[in-house]
């Protein structure tokens, strides 16, 4: 239980310095509705999966009835109690819809690609949900259970490694395109910043998936962390992407997490022509004429000298 508090401590200051990036600069307001929305949504869910752990923890400890029985208050936490029904019902909770939107404003808006990912999602959440409500009457480990598990998991790391693969190589193209005249590549950071975010999230899909599949019972407090992490993610990016709190020293100041790859303004060259107004020409041509000889015959006696 302490690592969900600290993970929980890590959610807080992220929402701090993510409350200071909306309120403390001038933003355009679709960037403030969404990344609002999002850090609000997110922070609200880790708070209430802390409170529920919390009196979860304080029922298992404090209980006399729990605590008589020796080993009392680990059985307790490994029931099916309806706090324990809610913690997983807020896992489930953790939609990608804000991280898909992302990618659909990277790709320059592409519908096909975003309803891909929204297949994806939707087969996500109608596995998960079938999965828990097994776990929930009882049927945790049934071959129905851990079949949907498995489908879950699957759609899990293919829609995080879709989105966070197509967001990251489409920087990577804006930013090898603007290189030649910046100097070096402007994405870089951001690149890095949402590859660690998408790798601490499938890490975590991976060990909890892992260990439901494997039987054991350390899945059931593997998902509380998972909840905290999931919420955290979307946190760590929009608060490491606004202040280029990232890799080396690449900044970007008025960086977002809508993230759209801005190129190059060209470069503009204005020619003026200078116009000179010469007085009218009075020699007649016989004279132009031998004057233009002289001086074709000074030039090349200059140049053989």
């Amino acid at each position: 239980m302490v690592y969900n508090k600290l993970i929980f401590i890590d959610s807080c200051v992220l929402f701090g310095v993510c409350t200071y990036a909306l309120f403390g600069r001038h933003r355009p307001l679709h960037w403030f509705v969404v990344n609002a929305l999002s850090c609000i949504f997110h922070f609200s869910i880790a708070t209430a999966h802390n409170i529920i752990s919390l009196l979860r923890s304080l029922q298992a400890f404090t209980d006399p009835t729990i605590i008589s029985v020796p080993n009392g208050s680990n059985i307790y936490l490994l029931r099916n109690v309806a706090l324990m029904r809610a913690m997983g019902t807020l896992y489930l909770l953790n939609v990608n819809i804000i991280l898909i939107w992302r990618l659909y404003v990277v790709w320059n808006h592409n519908w096909i690609l975003a309803f891909v990912m929204l297949i994806l999602e939707a087969g996500q959440l109608a596995t998960a949900v079938a999965s828990w409500v097994l776990v929930i009457t009882g049927h945790t480990f049934s071959f129905i259970a851990l079949a949907l598990g498995k489908a879950s998991c699957a759609f899990y790391l293919a829609l995080t490694i879709s989105v966070t693969s197509g967001i990251a190589y489409r920087l990577w193209r804006a930013g090898r395109d603007v290189s030649d005249l910046t100097g070096h590549h402007s994405y870089k950071a951001a690149i890095l910043t949402i590859i660690e975010s998408g790798a601490i999230y499938t890490i975590s899909i991976v060990i909890l998936c892992g260990l439901y599949q494997s039987g054991s019972e350390a899945g059931i407090f593997a998902i509380n962390a998972a909840t905290q992490i999931a919420t955290m993610t979307p946190l760590f990016l929009i608060a490491s992407i606004t202040f280029g709190l990232t890799h080396g020293h690449d900044t970007y100041p008025e960086a977002s997490t809508t993230i759209a790859p801005a190129f190059a303004r060209p470069i503009q060259v204005t020619i003026t022509q200078e116009t000179r107004i010469h007085p009218i020409d009075t020699v007649d041509s016989s004279t132009r004429s031998t004057i233009g000889k002289s001086q074709s015959i000074r030039v090349y006696h200059d140049d053989v000298s």
